[in-house]
């Protein structure tokens, strides 16, 4: 049983409680662990907590070692270098209706569960637009394709290790060779699929996606999100990532000081209300950018998106 269905079943075996307050805290607890879990663009950015809608705090993007220090003395006081991070959550609201008729006819369950279940998903692919959007707009680095992955002499590979390559040089992005292995590869569903024919690389038969993977252990990821040519980055980029939240951030207003969750009666059926305060941030390299040297662009990786 996949963990979506194990929420939805528990959602079938809690939903009949009458207590309101009860009730409301079950569907929020549900909603938010579906929406979670079908996110997947938090590959990129993880999910930090605040119990907050405007948060401002300052983070140190660098700090100076001193090195060598003679014996028996202390060492000077390093260099710490300020960088704010300011991020503003902002509120995001999806309703779904239990019917008189349906709790007539004795089917309300079903009902219960397909609400649940739907705007879950609902909230997920507004989480995954706002995280690929921002992210794709905070690259530091940006080059053309070496050759259309759709085209004669597709670059595939080249592609891939020139990206890696740039955020390993970067010394603002602070990488380390153990960090190649945690990249990700953002690619539109066509380009995912280019990768994964096969081709001969030294000799060995294998598919694009197969042998980058097994020589970097970064992962290729393909979002619907990028893959339209009305959509982010035209349909044809590729963003490589080095994730985590040095690189950027996903808040979500988990305090208690307001309800996220309401309902009442709207004609003939009870309406349930919920609501998430959610936002993205890219944390930058220092104070003078907006932008991060963990996030590389290869744009025009299509020919015809």
């Amino acid at each position: 049983m996949s963990a979506l269905e194990e929420i939805v079943r528990q959602i079938a075996l809690q939903g009949t409680t009458t207590d309101i307050t009860v009730r409301a805290d079950i569907i929020r607890e549900f909603i938010y662990k579906g929406a979670t879990l079908l996110t997947d663009a938090k590959i990129l950015a993880p999910e930090v907590p605040y119990d907050n809608l405007d948060v401002k705090v300052e983070f140190p993007s660098d700090i100076a070692v001193d090195y060598p220090v003679a014996e028996g003395a202390e060492g000077k006081e390093g260099r710490i270098t300020w960088t704010p991070f300011n991020i503003i959550l902002e509120k995001a609201e999806g309703q779904f209706r239990i019917t008189d008729e349906a709790v007539i006819r004795g089917y309300q369950q079903d009902q219960w569960r397909m609400g649940v279940r739907k705007l879950a998903l609902a909230f997920a692919l507004k989480k995954n637009y706002n995280i690929l959007s921002t992210v794709a707009a905070g690259y530091t680095t940006t080059v053309a394709t070496q050759g259309a992955w759709d085209g004669g002499t597709p670059k595939i590979v080249e592609d891939i290790t020139r990206a890696v390559n740039t955020v390993l040089e970067l010394e603002a992005a602070q990488a380390t060779l153990e960090d190649v292995k945690k990249m990700v590869v953002a690619l539109p569903i066509k380009a995912f699929n280019l990768a994964g024919q096969l081709t001969t690389i030294n000799n060995l038969k294998t598919t694009y996606k197969d042998y980058v993977e097994s020589q970097y252990g970064l992962k290729l990821v393909p979002f619907r999100e990028l893959s339209l040519s009305t959509g982010i980055g035209g349909g044809d980029d590729m963003l490589v990532v080095l994730p985590g939240e040095v690189t950027a951030k996903h808040g979500v207003y988990k305090g208690g000081k307001v309800p996220l969750v309401e309902d009442k009666r709207v004609g003939a059926a009870r309406k349930y209300i919920v609501r998430q305060f959610f936002a993205t941030k890219v944390v930058p390299d220092s104070a003078t950018v907006a932008t991060s040297s963990r996030i590389h662009r290869t744009t025009a990786i299509l020919g015809t998106p």
